[in-house]
């Protein structure tokens, strides 16, 4: 049986490689027992800006009840010279054998090879069914540009905001949310760490258990630079392998 279990992983990292965004595809929701999670993984990948893609994340999420969660994180990406840190609060709204998901989130990403701050606020409502979730809500974006003075950052201008920008996205699994294992493909206009504005990201996402408490997750991720056009530039693609424990 352990023989069988790592083969299965094996296979369902290889598939999420042939097949590139959130990195975790199971059930959300507070499964009763295990109040605490954490999850992290690595993500390697090519940016047609800044070379290879190397960084990491991880993530804790408390569910106070049955309903009510909240999720911190950190993010860095070496190269990019990326820092990034996030809030998000989530009520989960109970709809006969499927759930809504209402998520404030709230990042702050530091791109210190480029001396920019960009600070995000984003609300969406997310309907997952037995196979399929779907996303929708608005985001805020503010840019400040910044220089470096001792522990610092001075900020040198007001910065800009962008017009409020329609959130979206669209999953799908091949077997039931609640199987062990699973895979499936994904579109959609952002990802743990920013938000796009009509850029639609593509890709595949897999998960597999490793113990009672523990999964391991993957997903394939391709950004394209142009503007509902995937026959544009491509601008980013990635890979990303973690694990997330719960107890």
């Amino acid at each position: 049986m352990k023989r069988i279990r790592i083969v299965t992983v094996l296979l369902l990292l290889l598939s999420s490689v042939v097949a590139q965004g959130q990195t975790y595809s199971g059930e959300r929701k507070f499964d009763g027992k295990h109040k605490n999670e954490i999850a992290g993984n690595l993500v390697g990948g090519y940016n047609v800006i800044t070379g290879v893609v190397i960084g990491e994340t991880g993530r804790y999420t408390h569910h106070f009840t049955d309903r009510w969660s909240i999720t911190a994180g950190e993010q860095v990406q070496f190269i990019k010279w990326l820092y990034s840190f996030d809030v998000m609060g989530t009520y989960r709204l109970p709809l006969k054998k499927t759930s809504i998901y209402f998520d404030v989130h709230v990042l702050d990403n530091i791109y210190g090879r480029w001396g920019t701050n960009e600070f995000i606020a984003n609300g969406s409502g997310t309907w997952e069914g037995n196979y399929v979730d779907v996303r929708l809500g608005l985001s805020f974006i503010h840019y400040f540009k910044y220089n470096v003075k001792g522990e610092y950052r001075i900020f040198t201008d007001q910065g800009y905001t962008e017009p409020p920008t329609i959130t979206f996205g669209l999953g799908v699994n091949i077997r039931p949310r609640s199987n062990p294992w699973n895979m499936g493909f994904f579109i959609r206009n952002y990802d743990q760490y920013y938000y796009e504005n009509w850029n639609i990201n593509w890709g595949v996402r897999a998960h597999a258990p490793l113990t009672k408490n523990m999964k391991i997750f993957s997903e394939f991720n391709v950004r394209p630079a142009g503007s509902l056009s995937q026959l544009a530039t491509r601008y980013e693609t990635s890979l990303k392998v973690g694990v997330k424990y719960v107890w």
